[in-house]
C-alpha cells in the first residue's frame, strides 16, 4: 500500500531512519511493512503509508481497521498501534488510538514540516524555472520563429521531394518570366538535405540569438528577412545574365545578411565590440566564401548580395541610431 514519488521517498526514508534510531525493526505482514518495538509492557507497531494505492485510488477507513488487525494478529492483542497516513496534498494522520507514542510526535513532526518546506522551495524553483524559459523565448522569439518556419521546410521537402522545390525554390526564369516574386521569400525557408539544413541552423541560432539580442526582435526579423529577399534578387539577376537555369534554396543568404549586420556593428559600435569576436565574424566570412567559391552547387551570389544586405540594413536600422545616441551622450 506504498506509493511514493521522489519526495516522498526521501520523506518515507526520514521516517524509516527515526523509527530505528528510537528502536523500531521492520517486520514483514500482509499488509506491508510494520515497524515494532517490544517493550516490557507489550508490543508498539508503527504502520507508514501514503494516502493513495500505487492504482491511484484513496486508502479507505476499512484499510486501516485491516491493518490495526493484523498488527494484533501477529504482534499480540494488547499491543499499541500507530498509523501514520502521509499525503502529498493534506497534512498527514497521525493514529494513535491508545495514545502510546508520543514520544515520536515531535521528530515525526519536524521531519514533515521540513519536506513540506522542501516541497514549497522545489515549487518556487520550478515556477523560476518556467519563467526562465518565458524569458528565453520572449527574449529569441525571432530567432525561435524563423528556425520553426525553416524547420516546417525541411520536414516538407523531406515528404513532398522536388514538389516542393519546383513550386517554392528561387528560380531565375521563374521569378522574371512568370513573375513568381514568392520565390525570393520562400526559398530561404528551403533546404537540399539534412547535412545543408544542419549546417546553416547551428550557425543561425549562434549568429541570431547574438544578434537579436543586440538589436531587438523586430529590426532582427526585418534584417534577417530582407537580406534573405535580396540575396535571392542577386542571386536571380547573377543567373539570368549567365543564363543557367537553376533552383536555388537555403538559409545561407540571410544567414550571410546576419553576419554583414554583425560586422557593421562591429565597424561601429565600440560598446558591442565585447559582445562578439570581431577576428571569428570576419573570419566566417572569408571562409564562408571560399568554400561557396571552391564548392560548385553553392550559390554565392545569394551569399555576396545577402552579406552586403545586411551591412547595409544594420547600418539603417541600428547603428545609425546608436551612434546619433553615442553623439549626443559625447561618447
Amino acid at each position: 500500500m506504498i506509493h511514493k514519488t521522489d519526495m516522498e521517498e526521501i520523506m518515507y526514508q526520514k521516517i524509516i531512519e527515526l523509527l530505528r534510531i528510537h528502536g523500531y525493526l521492520s517486520q514483514d505482514t500482509e499488509k506491508g511493512p510494520c515497524y515494532v518495538k517490544s517493550t516490557k509492557k507489550r508490543n508498539k507497531c508503527v504502520y507508514v503509508m501514503f494516502d493513495k494505492n500505487p492504482d491511484g485510488s484513496a486508502i479507505l477507513e476499512e484499510d486501516l481497521y485491516q491493518m490495526e488487525d493484523c498488527a494484533k494478529q501477529n504482534f499480540g492483542t494488547d499491543c499499541a498501534i500507530l498509523l501514520l497516513v502521509l499525503s502529498e496534498e493534506d497534512d498527514p494522520m497521525f493514529i494513535d488510538p491508545d495514545d502510546q507514542f508520543k514520544d515520536l510526535f515531535r521528530p515525526l513532526t519536524m521531519i514533515l514540516s521540513q519536506n513540506q518546506a522542501e516541497q514549497r522551495e522545489d515549487v518556487t524553483n520550478d515556477f523560476e524555472n518556467i519563467n526562465e524559459i518565458k524569458r528565453f523565448v520572449w527574449n529569441y522569439k525571432a530567432t525561435l520563429v524563423i528556425f520553426l518556419l525553416n524547420l516546417a521546410g525541411f520536414v516538407l521537402t523531406e515528404i513532398y521531394g522536388n514538389k516542393i522545390y519546383n513550386l517554392y525554390a528561387c528560380n531565375a526564369y521563374c521569378v522574371r518570366n512568370l513573375h513568381e516574386y514568392y520565390r525570393l521569400l520562400t526559398s530561404n525557408y528551403l533546404h537540399f538535405g539534412w547535412e545543408h539544413f544542419f549546417n546553416n541552423m547551428v550557425v543561425f541560432l549562434i549568429l541570431g540569438t547574438s544578434l537579436e539580442k543586440v538589436t531587438g526582435s523586430i529590426r532582427y526579423a526585418v534584417l534577417y528577412t530582407g537580406s534573405g529577399i535580396i540575396g535571392s534578387i542577386v542571386s536571380t539577376i547573377y543567373y539570368s545574365v549567365m543564363g543557367q537555369d537553376v533552383l536555388s534554396a537555403g538559409a545561407s543568404g540571410a544567414i550571410f545578411g546576419l553576419i554583414g549586420a554583425l560586422a557593421a556593428i562591429l565597424l561601429f559600435c565600440k560598446d558591442q565590440r565585447k559582445r562578439f569576436d570581431g577576428f571569428g565574424i570576419f573570419l566566417m566570412i572569408a571562409g564562408s566564401l571560399y568554400h561557396g567559391f571552391e564548392s560548385g552547387t553553392t550559390d554565392n551570389a545569394a551569399h555576396i548580395g545577402g552579406c552586403i544586405a545586411g551591412f547595409i540594413l544594420s547600418m539603417l536600422l541600428y547603428v545609425s541610431s546608436s551612434l546619433i545616441s553615442a553623439h549626443r551622450q559625447g561618447r
